[in-house]
């Protein structure tokens, strides 16, 4: 709540450089007020994080074999579809909120360029021992919020971010961010990202029923199952009967096969994308109007 307040301040007192950082500028006052601050005498910043980070750490000092676990194959590949759908939405967005084309040749090359970092960051990523990576739909907010989408100022994120991850103290004050401090910006900035999708989706024609009708059943499923996703995802602490397959006496692989197809099915972004993609292949053009 802190952090949406603050917002509300800068964008009403603030110089164009505060409107510019107010990202940060609002997760530091949320920082600083959870610190203040306590729930019930506990409180919210956990400084055992930063005194247990060393000063200076490698991810991959600690290693933990290379190896391939079956079931796992077909979710993995199962989410990479979902993160080449998310991907090409996401440079979608950001071209749309830095002002740039989305029918041209260059448009094209950056979402082929997109996928390719994806796959070769995520291959470096396994091998640093950490997890694989995906486009961060937040930092479209960021863009739309703060007006700069500069290639250097990408670079230069990126060049921050490679020396916090080395410098293991940093990483242990980011990591002692309470979540309804990073809650309260994330809700912000994808709402950002939401408001980019409206206006990227107004530049079509809604007027088409052939539109409106691709765009109603997407949405319907891909919202349905995000407000009731245990249609086809398991109840906590209940895992593999979820009533559109029970698999309790599943081998290891088929297992692995059903929770791929469950996060797929439970996933609005997933199955909605699909379906749009699916219906905009084998629904007839609206005939032409004399």
């Amino acid at each position: 709540f802190s952090v949406l307040c603050f917002l509300v301040v800068i964008e009403l007192f603030g110089s164009t450089f505060m409107k510019n950082c107010n990202v940060v500028l609002a997760l530091l006052f949320g920082y600083m007020i959870a610190g203040l601050s306590n729930y019930d005498g506990l409180p919210y910043v956990d400084n055992q994080k930063i005194a247990d980070a060393p000063a200076i750490d490698f991810l991959w000092t600690m290693w933990f074999g290379i190896g391939l676990y079956g079931p796992a194959v077909v979710p993995m590949l199962i989410a990479y579809i979902v993160t080449t759908v998310e991907t090409i939405g996401d440079v979608t967005a950001t071209h749309e909120v830095s002002e740039l084309a989305t029918d041209n040749k260059e448009y094209r090359y950056r979402i082929q360029g997109s996928l390719m970092a994806d796959a070769i960051c995520s291959m470096l990523a396994s091998l640093f021992t950490s997890m694989p990576n995906t486009t961060f739909s937040q930092n479209n907010g960021v863009i739309a919020m703060t007006k700069c989408a500069s290639r250097r100022a990408g670079l230069a994120t990126g060049f921050w971010l490679i020396l916090m991850g080395v410098l293991a103290k940093i990483a242990g004050i980011i990591t002692s961010i309470p979540d309804c401090v990073l809650g309260g910006m994330t809700l912000f900035l994808f709402c950002n990202v939401l408001v980019s999708g409206i206006t990227l989706f107004g530049s079509l024609n809604v007027k088409s029923r052939r539109i409106r009708f691709i765009s109603a059943l997407s949405l319907a499923v891909g919202v349905g199952v995000t407000v009731w996703p245990f249609a086809f995802q398991d109840m906590r602490g209940s895992s593999y009967t979820a009533a559109f397959w029970e698999c309790n006496d599943c081998s290891e692989t088929m297992k692995g096969f059903r929770n791929g197809v469950s996060i797929f099915l439970s996933t609005g972004y997933c199955i909605g994308s699909v379906i749009a993609i699916v219906l905009n292949l084998i629904l007839p053009e609206d005939p032409e109007e004399y």
